[in-house]
This record gives structure tokens, sequence and C-alpha cells, in this order.
């Protein structure tokens, strides 16, 4: 399938933002990429206990703008291939994985970024630090045909197969524990146009759902296949009205399709890619958005969902509406 995609790269520095319950501040200007389509199809691309036994949770105090290190672990799921076209070009799935941890022992709970089409994890690294620097471990593996720099030949059909990428990295996390300061049973993922349709699917595909995530955040997807089983996990839905890449109505079908409740963020006048590259009116909107949004979904800390709506409708770039 062939399409055009538009980009030209952004330099910017890891910027830790130092923001407390809203954040709605005037930045600089932006950058974009592209692709189209529906999710799903192979032909697609892009506080304590309270009595015995009673789960307990653990409430995380606030935290904005602390120091973040990154670290890459070479990860290999060496049970599946990279196919294309009915190809086998690797007998294993190398999936290289940058980890932004924040300054402090925790524990901090685990968020999941996926990438999108042409673009691999330090294509997000501005957005990847300011999401650590606000508590949180985040963990972007590269997608062997999403990444360019993995050389392969791009293939959107690879989508499900990165659904299952980022639960492989979820259990190889886990088994690190310790040393990274996640807290147990917090795990979050957050994607971008395709790494939007793949965290969806991560959440909600019938075959591709993974237990362990209770909160996630898609930016800019696609539509999925179809309706979605009822679900309790929240989703935080953004895109921009101007997204030159995935059409604005795209956002609003899968606001539609997902049995779960959403927090529906429009970035008013905002296009595909820029507002997550940084630099853009858009970005500390967005940067404090998902912060607030996993702070109360994932964290458990936060005014709560109703006060976050609340918040988030307060700046003129962005309209918000929510259900479920």
């Amino acid at each position: 399938m062939s399409r055009t995609y538009l980009r030209r790269r952004l330099a910017v520095g890891a910027v830790l933002v130092t923001v407390l319950v809203v954040v709605v501040l005037l930045v600089q200007g932006g950058s974009s990429s592209g692709r189209t389509g529906v999710v799903g199809s192979a032909a697609t691309r892009d506080t304590g206990s309270t009595a015995a036994g009673a789960p307990t949770t653990t409430t995380l105090p606030a935290v904005r703008g602390v120091s973040v290190t990154r670290t890459a672990l070479p990860l290999v799921d060496a049970t599946r291939p990279v196919t294309h076209d009915g190809v086998v070009l690797s007998t294993s799935r190398h999936l290289s994985t940058q980890v932004w941890t924040p300054t402090g022992s925790g524990p901090f709970p685990l968020v999941v970024f996926a990438a999108g089409y042409d673009k691999g994890p330090l294509d997000y690294d501005r957005f990847c630090t300011v999401l650590a620097s606000s508590g949180y471990v985040v963990a972007a593996p590269s997608f062997p045909l999403e990444d360019p720099a993995q050389g392969h030949t791009l293939d959107r059909a690879d989508i499900p197969g990165e659904a299952t990428d980022v639960a492989f990295v979820i259990t190889q996390l886990e088994q690190r524990s310790a040393t990274l300061h996640l807290l147990p049973s917090r795990i979050g993922v957050v994607g971008h146009s395709d790494g939007a349709d793949v965290a969806l699917l991560v959440a909600y595909g019938t075959t591709t759902r993974d237990a362990r995530v209770t909160s996630v955040v898609a930016d800019a997807p696609d539509p999925m296949a179809g309706p979605t089983p009822p679900s309790s996990v929240p989703l935080l839905l953004v895109q921009g009205t101007n997204d030159s890449v995935v059409p604005y109505s795209a956002s609003g079908t899968v606001f539609g399709q997902v049995d779960a409740p959403v927090t529906y963020l429009t970035l008013v006048g905002a296009d595909h890619f820029p507002p997550i590259a940084g630099g853009t009116p858009w970005t500390p909107v967005l940067d404090g958005a998902v912060a607030d949004f996993f702070d109360v979904t994932l964290a458990g800390r936060g005014p709560g969902p109703a006060s976050l709506v609340a918040q988030l409708s307060s700046s003129p770039l962005a309209k918000v509406e929510a259900k479920g």
C-alpha cells in the first residue's frame, strides 16, 4: 500500500515540566509525519487495607519535574519471527527498549510507550522524559517494522504483532521490577499514531488484550475494526483538529467504539506530530493531560476523574468530552 509520509525532525532537548494540577502554557513551533486506515485487519497500518484479604491501595505523592536517567535494554523475543508479505525477515524480534527512570527509590508505576510509523523510541525522547519526570518508569520498544533504524521494510500490517511486543516488554520489565523500583500491578500504555493503534489493541482487543494493563492513552489513533468488549480500563483519547495525517473524525469513531470510561481531549488547531514532538502551544497541554490522567487512573493520586475533566476543559486550546 503506497503512502506519502511528511516528516521533518524537530531538534528538541529533554524538557522537565513542573506542573501541579492544570497545565496551560504557551510555548513555540512544530513538525509532522503521515498515515491512514482502520485498525485490526492485516491489511491496515497504522490507601490501606480495610479487611483481611482485601487489596491494598498505595497512594503516591504527586511529583513533577524530577530528574530522569535513560538506559537501553537489548530485549529480544526469540519465540516470534519478523515477517513481511509472508517472508521471514528475522527468526527473532529485536525489541531494543529505551527506559526513562525518575530519580528516587520509588516505587514507580510502569508506562510502556508505543511509537508511531517510521519512528523509533528516541523520536519521542522529549515526551518520555517529561512523563518519567512525573514519577513514572517509561519504557519504549523499537518495533521491527515501524522503526526505520531496524533496517526492514516498514509494514503496518504488523500492528497486532506489536501489541504482543508490548506484552513481552511488560513481562521483561516485571522481571526487573526490583532494579527499576516498579510498583506492582500499576501498568499503563501510551501510544502515538500507529502506536496509539497498538495501545488500543493492548487494552481492548479481543485477542490482544493484556489484563495487566490498567490505564491507556491513545494519541491520534485510527478507528478500530469494530466495537470492543466492555472494559473497566480507562482511556484518554487525544487528537488535534488540524491533524494532517489521521482524520480528526477518527478519534470520534474510537470514542464511540470503546466501551469503557473514556476522556476525549481535543487539541483545538493542533496537527499530528508537533504537539508530542514539542515546542508548540499544545505541547504543555498534552504533557500535563497525560501525567494528570495517569496520576488519577494509574498512580492513585490526583483530584479524581470529574475534576480532571474540568481542569482539562479550562484551556482555550482544548475541549473535553467524557463517558463511562
